[in-house]
């Protein structure tokens, strides 16, 4: 009976978030003490759920601080079998979990791995509210699970990893070589007309869902999210799906599978700086890109530290004339050029991959301190311009973003104005502000619809993105004369969007 009763309220759950009764109005508003203050926050409700188990009734609810999320450590870990010893005198706190243990401080960026390998965290864990409070995705990858984010619904997505003995599809990466590639000349893999890519967010609940069946006019590159190298040993974790690729192929799409650093620099600088690691990405990519028949690789490497940009490079340099030579196109993406984000060397780069796609979008980002757009067109044009000077055209490809934020604005008591954001849809955002009868207008400088109206007390602002704004990055794109454009991400789009794009990309 009890059994039956944790698969009905599965499903309940899964049913009430395909009905989006979990809806974007559904605020958590707490006042948080932690660092000797009281904090007021205001956000939406995150749902975790794992190996697709609803987790809800939290002690305390997980909250977003300096945009990474914290969960109480009991109320998830607990739920993994996970063993949890506290030292109040060190405020130290230990998580324990087959042979995996992660040791961490409260307020310290670090945590400690197996009491040898050292684990940098972006936000510290915490005591909030006489809880304690730890950054899920960092603690989650050091024991072993795998975490995603589903922004669609608000979920915080956990999954036990396979246990690659029982899997027929294994593939074995203990033996990798160096690689020497003085005497591998790289094959260039370019298409000769225009092309139009997508990136898909997917992971492997979701691979083989209906929405990963909608068939996309005038598409020529589908790049789903699928590797990622997932700790500082080089391993992979696959999120494939060979019906995916079926699929994808038989609707005469070519499929690039992305792989990831995690974002992570301590992932990225142990693995990056070793060339036996770098060899064991590469060959595992090779043997994954076998195993679902990919055309392509797109390398999408972010927060990338600056001492690492020479090992990045390096990583470029060895691994496209492998994947050339296995039939693979190259893509990487590429932040916008400015000088802090100059170690990347995209000029180097350019001269050696097939595709560099300029990522120009998030001018105003999730966590931003003020309000604006995620992509005025001048801000697109002028750094797609400076792409220009360091790329070849033939190789370059511009970023465009399929989503927006609505941005709320309060003012506080000293006159100071606090900000948050929410990722949305094009055609979320526009009835938000339908709905809330606000004035949308044409802003002739950012080149979009703009729109904001006011709620309990607060300001909500919207620069939009549809076919209209859509239409003037297109004209950027063939303004510039760059091979083609790519979007993040698919589902994100209003209907009206392709036909634009393809009505400047044939």
């Amino acid at each position: 009976m009890k059994k039956i009763l944790t698969i009905f309220s599965v499903l309940i759950f899964t049913l009430c978030l395909s009905l989006n009764v979990f809806a974007s109005d559904y605020w958590v508003n707490l006042k948080l003490i932690y660092d000797g203050k009281v904090h007021n926050y205001s956000a939406q409700k995150i749902h975790i759920t794992i190996d697709s188990k609803p987790i809800e009734n939290f002690n305390m609810e997980p909250v977003i601080i300096d945009g990474r999320t914290l969960v109480p450590i009991r109320d998830i870990f607990e739920e993994m079998d996970a063993e949890i010893l506290w030292n109040e005198q060190s405020k130290e706190a230990t998580i324990k979990k087959d042979n995996n243990k992660v040791t961490f401080k409260i307020d310290s960026n670090q945590a400690i791995k197996n009491n040898v390998e050292i684990v940098k965290l972006d936000v510290p864990a915490k005591i909030i509210n006489d809880y304690t409070m730890v950054p899920i995705r960092a603690i989650s990858d050091s024991i072993g699970y795998s975490v995603d984010w589903d922004n669609n619904i608000r979920t915080i997505i956990i999954e036990t990893p396979i246990n690659q003995e029982k899997e027929d599809t294994t593939i074995s990466t203990e033996t990798s070589t160096e690689i020497i590639t003085s005497n591998i000349e790289a094959v260039s893999n370019q298409k000769q007309d225009g092309i139009k890519i997508v990136w898909d967010q997917t992971y492997k609940s979701i691979n083989n869902s209906e929405q990963k069946r909608k068939v996309i006019n005038g598409l020529d590159v589908l790049v789903p999210t699928w590797f990622e190298i997932k700790n500082s040993e080089g391993d992979i974790e696959d999120k494939g799906s060979i019906d995916y690729a079926k699929w994808a192929k038989e609707q005469g799409y070519e499929l690039w599978a992305l792989v990831s650093n995690s974002f992570d620099p301590v992932i990225t600088h142990n693995t990056l700086s070793n060339v036996q690691k770098r060899s064991k990405i590469i060959n595992s990519l090779v043997e994954y890109a076998k195993k679902y028949d990919l055309d392509g690789i797109n390398i999408d490497f972010e927060s990338v530290a600056k001492e690492d940009g020479n090992y990045y490079l390096q990583f470029i340099k060895e691994a496209t004339p492998i994947f050339n030579q296995n039939g693979l196109v190259v893509s990487v993406d590429m932040y916008v050029p400015t000088p802090w984000t100059a170690h990347y060397q995209m000029e180097e780069v350019g001269k050696i991959v097939d595709y560099v796609i300029i990522m120009a979008y998030d001018e105003h980002y999730s966590t931003s301190k003020e309000s604006g757009s995620v992509s005025s067109l001048p801000w697109a044009e002028k750094y797609m311009t400076e792409a220009t000077k360091l790329v070849s055209k033939d190789k370059l490809i511009m970023g465009v973003p399929f989503y927006t934020r609505v941005w709320t604005e309060t003012k506080n008591a000293d006159g100071s104005v606090s900000v948050v954001s929410k990722s949305l849809k094009m055609d979320e955002a526009l009835e938000l502000l339908q709905s809330n009868n606000a004035n949308i207008i044409w802003n002739k400088d950012t080149k979009q619809y703009y729109g904001e109206y006011f709620s309990n007390g607060t300001t909500k602002k919207i620069w939009l993105e549809d076919e209209n704004s859509m239409e003037e990055r297109m004209k950027v794109a063939r303004q510039l004369d760059v091979k083609g454009i790519a979007a993040w991400k698919r589902g994100h789009e209003n209907d009206k969007t392709w036909d634009i794009i393809n009505k400047y990309f044939k």
